[in-house]
């Protein structure tokens, strides 16, 4: 039997508003003038979604102080909404096809590596960050329990 799948109109609120958040930041970020075939504002925002992106999915694995539903929105509206907002596939393959159709073939492949090699090395440092926050948040609590103050 089928899965069933159920909208959940609060979800969608909260992706909704997230991604308005993200489309404007992406907007502010569009305006940044280009440096040669590199474009700085693509390529910031996508690697601040790369960032953002993995440090929230890795501190929401990892919290204590959100939980159930209000885990889901923050899930729902910080990453897939904001991020989802912020990011952009579409202007980065608009960007390398016409790199590709105006000749810079040697330009195009360098800010696509560079593009996909940062961005994986900053989502890997993101998950590390909010890995690390997750876990402070353990130790404070830790520290809370046993009756001690952190330094």
């Amino acid at each position: 039997m089928a899965r069933q799948h159920i909208i959940r109109v609060d979800l969608i609120c909260v992706v909704f508003l997230g991604g308005c958040i993200g489309t404007a930041l992406r907007y502010a970020c569009s305006v940044i003038p280009d440096c040669g075939a590199f474009h700085i504002g693509t390529f910031a925002a996508n690697m601040a979604a790369c960032f953002v992106y993995a440090a929230l999915s890795a501190w929401l694995g990892g919290t204590r102080r959100i939980v159930g539903r209000a885990k889901e929105y923050v899930n729902r509206g910080c990453g897939m909404g904001m991020c989802g907002g912020l990011s952009t596939m579409s202007t980065l393959a608009l960007e390398e096809f016409t790199m590709l159709h105006d000749g810079k073939a040697m330009d195009c492949a360098a800010y696509c590596c560079t593009t996909f090699i940062v961005g994986c090395l900053l989502a890997y440092v993101g998950a590390h960050v909010g890995l690390r926050f997750a876990g402070a948040e353990h130790n404070d609590g830790d520290r809370h329990a046993m009756g001690k103050e952190a330094d």
